[in-house]
């Protein structure tokens, strides 16, 4: 399915309003390296390929056949591909269980032809899959993604979209991504499964309407998330909710508090917003897991700092008053207005090179476990602030303007680099939060450094809190099943 050595398209089309041509362009322009086969009546050639009027035609073998046909041609499509030795199919079209009863029939009727096959089979009624790896993108989404740690399960193709689209956006790869639709073969457990044992991912997210197989899901989650994170996101939790799931995929949404309370047991880690879901995911891919819930806070300013040490305690993290050794340390260098206590304010004072060594104090301190970090990106923030009027049509303010710049995204790549290297020497997470440097733009050298490892800055102090109490949670978790005794603040 992931690793196909040539796919053909079933139902590929010269009219770019059409699925058919969707599919087929991207599988090219994503510069899948081996064959591609598209399958049409009429056309000679599509998209420079040449086109055969069956698959039977094609010259060579096919391992993964991609169905955008009519809903009454899908099954003698997949009985051409069990002739033709086809290995998995993945079926886009549209029209079976999400619409009715009769409908229904016609897709357990697709489920039986597809198992007498033996192929395996993703669909009907979804978006397609993608392995950026193998460089596969059989999918209608345009979206070509770096290849990267995390695997997306989604009964919503939109919302895989979504997800791979901020992900790019921020420069963040992902592995895998399969819109799993109306499930009538394969199921979301089994991909669960899946992508516990593959090697190409380390971090699971999931978009999730309904499990008609509870017990199986819950026996796959728990098989997974002591090796690999499992982040879930439920769809249908409310009456309307639940009426929109049973026209989307015709997958019953369930009761939401029983399946809530089954999946924490099992060790996932359950999220409420789109969000949510990206900003935890990429922290999971990117940061170390914290050995207790203790954490430090480190802000330029203090509302900020106030805001964060509510949302950490919100999230069950600890906030440990400052080591006597370590108030010592901070009294040499910061102005004598600062906070003196756990969150450390430096009430905006001294530059770069302050920030820089109270982080390293606070990181290296035994007293913490993890450290939430408010205001990066100098730069970003000047940038934001010489927008007026008085730095532009006079020289020497323009270039004072300038010079400034420098400076700022000289320190900025400076500290972020330190950011970097105090969390792998000490093994400890440190999530960076910032209003003006958490948007990706050329220009930012902040996110620019940080996307090197996989990182992100966060746009609010309850972002980072958020993941940050999802990482320590987890970690108690891991530490449970290994029989360690968890560590608490």
């Amino acid at each position: 399915m992931f690793h196909p050595e040539a796919v053909a398209v079933i139902g590929a089309s010269a009219t770019p309003s059409k699925w058919g041509f969707g599919i087929l362009h991207n599988l090219i322009q994503g510069q899948f390296p081996g064959p591609i086969y598209p399958i049409n009546l009429k056309e000679k050639e599509i998209l420079g390929r040449k086109a055969y009027p069956s698959l039977a035609e094609t010259p060579g073998p096919v391992d993964l056949a991609v169905i955008v046909v009519p809903p009454e041609k899908v099954i003698p499509a997949v009985l051409d591909c069990g002739r033709k030795g086809v290995a998995a199919a993945v079926i886009i079209t549209a029209g079976f269980g999400e619409v009715g009863a009769e409908e229904m029939r016609r897709q357990e009727e697709l489920s039986r032809v597809i198992r007498q096959t033996g192929m395996a089979a993703i669909g009907p009624n979804c978006q397609g899959v993608m392995s950026a790896q193998s460089r596969l993108f059989a999918q209608f989404l345009w979206l070509f993604p770096p290849a990267g740690k995390i695997s997306i399960v989604s009964q919503s193709g939109n919302v895989g979209g979504s997800l791979m689209g901020r992900g790019m956006a921020f420069g963040i790869g992902f592995s895998k991504f399969v819109s799993s639709g109306n499930e009538a073969v394969t199921k979301c457990h089994e991909l669960l499964e899946y992508f516990g044992e593959d090697p190409e991912t380390e971090v699971v997210m999931a978009y999730l309407e309904g499990v008609p197989e509870g017990r199986a899901f819950f026996r796959a989650l728990k098989r997974v998330t002591p090796r690999k994170p499992v982040l879930i996101l439920k769809g249908g939790v409310t009456e309307a909710g639940s009426r929109a799931c049973a026209s989307h995929t015709g997958i019953l949404a369930g009761e939401s508090d029983l399946f809530a309370s089954a999946c924490r047991q099992a060790g996932a880690v359950l999220v409420d917003t789109l969000d949510d879901l990206f900003y935890s995911a990429v922290t999971f891919a990117s940061q170390p897991l914290p050995r207790t819930n203790r954490v430090g806070i480190v802000t330029w300013g203090g509302g900020w700092g106030v805001l964060a040490a509510d949302a950490c305690v919100r999230e069950g993290l600890c906030l440990p008053a400052l080591p006597a050794e370590v108030i010592a340390e901070l009294n040499e260098f910061l102005p004598s207005r600062w906070s003196h206590n756990n969150p450390v304010d430096l009430a905006a004072g001294g530059g770069p090179g302050v920030l820089s060594r109270t982080l390293e104090l606070m990181v290296k301190s035994p007293a913490f476990d993890g450290v939430v970090q408010l205001g990066i990106g100098i730069s970003s923030f000047l940038r934001f602030m010489t927008q007026s009027s008085f730095f532009f049509g006079h020289a020497d303010r323009a270039k004072v303007r300038e010079t400034l710049l420098s400076m700022a995204v000289e320190s900025d790549k400076k500290f972020s680099e330190k950011v970097m290297r105090l969390s792998r020497e000490t093994g400890k997470p440190i999530l960076s939060a910032s209003d003006t440097a958490s948007t990706p733009s050329e220009d930012n050298v902040v996110m620019q450094t940080f996307r090197q490892e996989g990182k992100i800055i966060y746009p609010t102090p309850f972002h980072a809190a958020r993941c940050l109490g999802h990482l320590a949670r987890y970690a108690r978790f891991r530490q449970k099943i290994k029989g360690e005794k968890p560590g608490q603040g």
